[in-house]
């Protein structure tokens, strides 16, 4: 989820850091209906509405907040969301809710809760080109920077407080400024595009109430949850004939066996070929951070490999990553084998002596945007 709006964040001690806000005089009477067994919505606020219910997808994406603030007054569902969204399944920071289902589903405490969260991601996917309800934490990025500079830290030791929750910004928030309103008349301070951050009075209660506005620079740095749905799922999932093809998306799956660490910063190349046989890209990318690939994360490094004309390209390509170390002059020819009916094809590839061919995959007109590549210490993607 590109975050183009702005959000904020809560600290590890949220409550020294929040300034003097009016919090909630009296009730508003929003009872939703929808989920069977689920728990009466209610907002608690002051006098000046904070106009976030207006459309039938945020009242459910406000359900599911209700349902996520609950559960994330335990610190061991903390520890789960930080967890999952570190290890960027799906390119960010975030864990879907079904993940969440799957992880809580089968434990009794929990039941009632996963029934109502299952039933709102039923009600929201038709809303969003069926794409994945979520919870987006933007400061698990920071945590991440900071183990990069700590190799000693350990997850577990990250200390997390109760969220603040914000809604993911849609097109008229996103396209608000100052003074639009979202960035409030009645806070004159506040930045622009900065969102409504809200809690839940006590867990399961259905009561929800406004605490703070919450920008970017505070997300970052604060336990927030952004409450959206992906942006990345394929709703248009089958390539285009002579659309714009990405390559350099990948994650390091063994960084030592890449590259130790004694040796510093990491030297990728890539080489793709068409069905043809015939070099389409060659490309070095320089020397990378090693921290961009800590920790099995996915990273795009950032390569056109141009556009995918089945006329010139064909029904295939076949990718092949190195890794540049240099040494005296060298080459290797490389053989692909035929397979499901497709030619077997050999090229030449000159490099270092030292150089390393982590291998190579055919990538197939086909393929959907989520296919994931599988070579040795390394997995890579495609973006169209």
């Amino acid at each position: 989820m590109k975050v183009s709006f702005i959000l904020t964040s809560i600290n590890k001690t949220m409550l020294k850091i929040l300034r003097p806000l009016p919090i909630a005089a009296f009730f508003l009477g929003l009872l939703f209906t929808g989920c069977q067994n689920e728990l009466p919505l209610t907002q608690k606020t002051d006098d000046t509405p904070l106009d976030v219910v207006n459309s039938p997808l945020r009242e459910l994406q406000l359900k599911v907040m209700v349902e996520v603030l609950s559960l994330a007054k335990e610190p061991q569902f903390r520890q789960f969301v930080l967890e999952e969204c570190l290890k960027q399944k799906h390119g960010d920071y975030n864990v879907y809710i079904i993940d969440i289902i799957s992880n809580y589903k089968d434990q009794e405490k929990y039941k009632a809760s996963m029934q109502r969260l299952q039933t709102l991601v039923k009600q929201i996917k038709p809303l969003v080109h069926n794409n994945e309800p979520l919870i987006f934490y933007p400061r698990a990025e920071t945590i991440e920077e900071n183990m990069v500079e700590n190799p000693t830290a350990r997850v577990s030791d990250v200390v997390t407080s109760e969220p603040l929750a914000v809604l993911q910004a849609d097109a008229i928030t996103a396209g608000a400024d100052a003074g639009g309103r979202t960035s409030s008349g009645y806070l004159p301070d506040t930045p622009p595009l900065a969102l409504n951050g809200y809690m839940v009075q006590s867990p399961h209660s259905g009561v929800w109430f406004f605490v703070q506005k919450v920008d970017e620079d505070y997300a970052w740095e604060n336990d927030v949850f952004v409450i959206g749905t992906d942006e990345n799922v394929e709703q248009y999932g089958a390539r285009t004939n002579g659309g714009a093809e990405y390559a350099g998306i990948i994650q390091v799956t063994d960084l030592n066996a890449i590259e130790h660490w004694t040796s510093g910063k990491l030297e990728f190349k890539v080489i793709i070929r068409n069905a043809s046989n015939v070099e389409i890209s060659n490309r070095d990318f320089g020397k990378l951070k090693r921290k961009n690939f800590r920790n099995q994360v996915w990273h795009e490094i950032g390569h056109s490999a141009g556009n995918w004309n089945t006329s010139n390209w064909g029904n295939y390509t076949i990718e092949n990553w190195w890794e540049r170390d240099g040494g005296g002059t060298s080459s290797t020819t490389v053989s692909v084998p035929s397979s499901n009916g497709l030619p077997a094809i050999s090229y030449t590839v000159n490099h270092g002596a030292d150089d390393n061919n982590f291998g190579l995959s055919m990538v197939q007109f086909t393929d959907p945007a989520t296919q994931v590549y599988q070579i040795s210490f390394m997995n890579f993607k495609r973006r169209f």
